[in-house]
């Protein structure tokens, strides 16, 4: 009898306008597909991101549905992430995927936006199966984190949704075999505020991307070249940056440094001066490549901030803050440059253009340290042994 791997994502992991969920659902199914013999998944997304890719592993099987509104009544007491991933026909495709084979299933649910989906899907489990969790945040306290950093309705949605969250933390969690916590501070929290068994939860770092970005040094009297990138929709990106824009950036001598930025909702950054806005880029290496440094100015979230270690895997040097860290290995934190305040921010800056070959040496070394400990091979030892 053979294993069948089903991954149930929040995001076409394929997407279009990819951002830090995408990209660590992407890795691990790459790292799936390159042990395991076939991966089917079933992705929800927006109408504009259901696009399957020219180039996909022959082993990988993706089904794309577009999100909708739960309809049920009774469903309208979870949580608005939760209702508004639901697809009729993508709840269908996945109990019959289970009912209808023979094979022994190993089933991802890709976090805790998903629980109105495990629900539907629960009951038709074969006994023998084993279900992941991945937990990329601990959404109760992520919506408590963004509620701080928002106004209005906006406010009040993150208040309602992290009120709603945690009954429902507390009714699913303890369905799944494993629960993979994307850091220590989720994983501890996992076992001490939920009562979860400890050796039900495991500590599954994101996989780093692992990307040369060729001559780092800079371009005889060209300005030095800051970058952002990131979902700039969502608070706590666009709050960060615009801070940055007003406190930071105007103190850095204005005939050397500049910021490009791309993402999702990048173009409220046009106003200010010294600011390139790119928009959504195609090829986001060559974006993040043709800069000297990345700034992360985050000040609120959970989890890991997945655009904090696509930095690093670049091998660019970055400066964050402590909220930016947060999640991190002490190994790993603790060699970054890490600001608090404005002042810091252009001192460590300041101090990183003056010094640049010292900084991009820094950040070379530290990519061979972070791919050697987290990269996909540490993902792939894990699962076989828990699958096992």
């Amino acid at each position: 009898m053979s294993i069948k791997i089903i991954f149930c994502a929040l995001v076409n992991p394929y997407r279009k306008h990819a951002n830090g969920g995408s990209e660590d659902i992407r890795r691990r199914i790459a790292a799936l597909a390159s042990t395991v013999g076939s991966v089917t998944v079933y992705a929800i997304d927006y109408p504009e991101e259901l696009v399957t890719p020219e180039s996909l592993p022959a082993n990988v099987h993706l089904h794309l549905y577009e999100r909708g509104i739960d309809p049920r009544f009774w469903r309208w007491h979870y949580p608005l992430p939760c209702i508004r991933r639901h697809s009729r026909r993508m709840v269908v495709d996945i109990r019959r995927a289970i009912t209808d084979s023979a094979d022994q299933f190993v089933i991802f649910i890709e976090g805790m936006q998903l629980f109105s989906l495990w629900s539907d899907i629960k009951s038709v489990m074969p006994k023998d199966a084993k279900a992941i969790l991945r937990v990329h945040n601990i959404e109760s306290a992520y919506h408590h984190s963004v509620a701080a950093e928002s106004r209005g309705l906006l406010k009040l949605a993150h208040q309602m949704s992290s009120l709603q969250y945690r009954p429902l933390e507390n009714r699913f969690l303890s369905d799944f075999t494993y629960l993979y916590a994307i850091s220590e501070k989720e994983a501890e929290a996992l076992v001490s505020q939920y009562g979860l068994a400890a050796d039900k939860v495991r500590l599954v770092l994101p996989i780093p991307t692992d990307k040369p970005c060729g001559d780092k040094g800079k371009n005889g009297d060209m300005p030095f070249v800051l970058s952002y990138f990131g979902d700039l929709t969502l608070p706590n990106n666009y709050v960060g940056l615009r801070w940055f824009c007003d406190n930071v950036l105007p103190r850095l001598d204005g005939d050397r440094v500049e910021l490009q930025v791309a993402g999702k909702g990048s173009e409220q950054f046009s106003v200010y001066d010294r600011v390139r806005v790119c928009g959504f880029v195609d090829d986001i290496d060559a974006f993040v490549c043709q800069s000297q440094i990345v700034v992360a100015p985050i000040f609120s979230g959970a989890g890991i901030k997945i655009k904090v270690l696509d930095a690093v895997g670049y091998g660019k040097p970055i400066i964050t803050t402590p909220k930016g860290v947060e999640g991190f290995p002490a190994w790993l934190a603790n060699q970054l440059y890490i600001a608090s305040s404005a002042d810091e921010f252009v001192q460590l800056l300041t101090t990183m253009i003056l010094s640049y070959d010292d900084a991009a040496n820094k950040a070379e070394t530290l990519k061979k340290e972070v791919s050697a400990r987290m990269g996909q091979t540490q993902f792939q030892r894990q699962l076989l042994k828990d699958i096992k």
